[in-house]
């Protein structure tokens, strides 16, 4: 579902979303505002609204506003179309969905800048534990964020792991994250418990349940070890 369904849908809080983007759209502070008063005019009343109304509720008169209208559909922030009822009455609607194209495209854009400066900041540190990573590796550290949607903070605590048992192999890193995307873990408190409760199950405590390692059949599994002779 778009920005702009979620928004019609009052799922969406239009005054929010567009404080943290307005500037990095090209806006200024008058824009902002009248966008504000002119999504609720237009949800409120589609057909019945008047820029008299905004200017009541803005520092600017009809014709300040008119001309912040005139500009945002002249940059393709606002859509305007005319409509002819079955009678022949013509009546202009006006929609906020290419603003909130714009806003999603920018939003897509950051995150991408934001992966990618991640990725950087990652492989530099994983170059500092094995040296410089071949196109291989780096195709791996690239499908753990890109395919798999790991974010940076959970590979460098599956690496600490790897580096805590005396294991050189980004292998092993490998069958972590593939663990914790068979169990939906990708927060980093979720991380840390699941590593947590696999220490307690090897070194069998006891408080753990018969009725939990039916539930978890790998409770007992000897992981590492099988992994460091895969390894070999």
């Amino acid at each position: 579902m778009s920005m702009y369904q979620l928004w019609k849908q009052g799922a969406l809080n239009f005054g929010e979303t567009l404080v943290v983007n307005y500037k990095k759209l090209g806006l200024d502070e008058k824009s902002y505002t009248f966008l504000i008063l002119f999504a609720r005019l237009i949800k409120e009343k589609p057909t019945c609204w008047s820029l008299a109304e905004i200017a009541q509720l803005m520092t600017l008169d009809v014709h300040g506003c008119s001309q912040i209208f005139m500009t945002l559909i002249h940059d393709g922030f606002l859509f305007v179309e005319s409509k002819e009822d079955k009678e022949g009455r013509r009546s202009e609607q006006y929609s906020l969905s290419p603003l909130f194209l714009k806003i999603d495209a920018l939003l897509k854009k950051e995150a991408t800048l934001n992966r990618a400066i991640e990725m950087e900041d990652l492989s530099a540190k994983i170059e500092d534990i094995f040296g410089v990573l071949s196109p291989k590796d780096i195709e791996l550290v690239g499908y753990w964020m890109n395919d798999d949607g790991f974010d940076a903070s959970l590979i460098e605590i599956a690496l600490g792991e790897m580096q805590m048992h005396d294991i050189r192999s980004l292998k092993y890193v490998d069958k972590i994250l593939l663990d914790w995307k068979r169990k939906n873990i990708y927060t980093v408190e979720e991380a840390k418990r699941s590593l947590i409760d696999f220490r307690r199950m090897r070194s069998g405590n006891k408080a753990l349940t018969t009725q939990e390692t039916t539930k978890n059949p790998d409770a007992y599994y000897n992981w590492i070890e099988k992994v460091k002779q895969e390894l070999k």
